[in-house]
């Protein structure tokens, strides 16, 4: 059987209706968070624990349902959300997506970051005195502890919303983004797939060396810095990949932009109806969750793509 990353997770139940799958390695986060506090006390320790474990995972969980939901608006099936190491992944069954359409469902993600940081911002108001900052200085763990929690999850999604509207890297939200916005200002897929490539190879080349960087400066979160810059590398390779062996008709947004070029907008729209849409709230295309790999990119894959 081949592998993918399934192959290391593991079913927790469903959430509005949406299957949730948790990496083996997830805990790998806290540890490392906790870890970075030795030496600071229990009360720090606790701190990172929950700030990188419950809550970190409650604001990835809900960026992936902004995904989620705004490709059903769009008439798309969602497969199952991946919690894992270096964040969420949304499969999502998206044939027949045009890049309008993928424009907002990458976008609805980071959206969900600026309701949250509100949520944030108003639990700080109220325990801090009526004061909203972004820094914890002259804050203790003892007897600011709810504060200092507001101030974490305030930088996190900030950092969150930034990183994924501003790194243009498959599968990153930005890239899929840029990716559509080629497109639809008429630029060739296979171009649009080697412009991506390009933009996104010194950004990963920056991010990894940050990464050993704060290796080498003794930052315990620097390892994950390091594991998101090589997977953002394979998948830019992939893509390279796809791209140079004209595999790129197996990743939705291509295959719809193919076939616009050819056979025109409406006939794309209406065989992606067929494809992969749940038309009217139904089942449609057949879909079934957690059929085949749900590769990222290129080949290896059924109708599952990731947001």
């Amino acid at each position: 059987m081949a592998f993918s990353m399934d192959n290391l997770t593991f079913p927790i139940g469903r959430l509005f209706g949406v299957p949730i799958r948790v990496h083996l390695m997830l805990p790998l986060v806290a540890v490392l968070a906790a870890v970075s506090m030795a030496g600071m006390g229990v009360w720090a320790i606790v701190f990172a624990i929950v700030v990188n474990g419950p809550l970190l995972l409650l604001t990835v969980f809900v960026h992936e349902m902004g995904h989620v939901t705004a490709a059903r608006w769009c008439g798309f099936k969602p497969d199952h959300i991946l919690l894992w190491p270096l964040g969420g992944l949304a499969y999502i069954s998206k044939d027949g997506i045009t890049p309008k359409e993928q424009i907002f469902v990458s976008i609805s993600g980071p959206a969900t970051h600026l309701p949250m940081m509100g949520i944030w911002a108003l639990i700080m108001f109220f325990t801090n005195g009526g004061h909203i900052t972004l820094s914890t200085a002259g804050m203790w763990y003892t007897t600011d502890f709810v504060p200092a929690m507001c101030v974490a999850m305030l930088v996190n999604n900030l950092a969150m919303l930034i990183f994924n509207l501003l790194v243009p890297c498959i599968p990153l939200d930005c890239s899929q983004i840029f990716l559509s916005v080629l497109l639809l200002c008429g630029c060739e897929p296979s171009t649009a797939a080697g412009v991506m490539v390009f933009v996104s190879v010194p950004v990963i080349c920056l991010l990894l060396a940050f990464g050993v960087w704060s290796f080498f400066s003794g930052m315990a979160m620097a390892s994950m810095t390091v594991m998101m810059a090589l997977w953002l590398g394979f998948q830019t390779y992939r893509l390279h990949q796809a791209n140079r062996q004209g595999l790129l008709a197996t990743m939705p947004l291509f295959a719809t932009a193919m076939a616009m070029k050819t056979s025109g907008p409406s006939t794309a729209a209406a065989g992606g109806a067929a494809a992969g849409r749940v038309v009217g709230g139904g089942a449609g295309g057949g879909f079934k969750p957690f059929e085949g790999q749900g590769h990222v990119l290129g080949k290896g894959t059924t109708n599952n793509e990731v947001c």
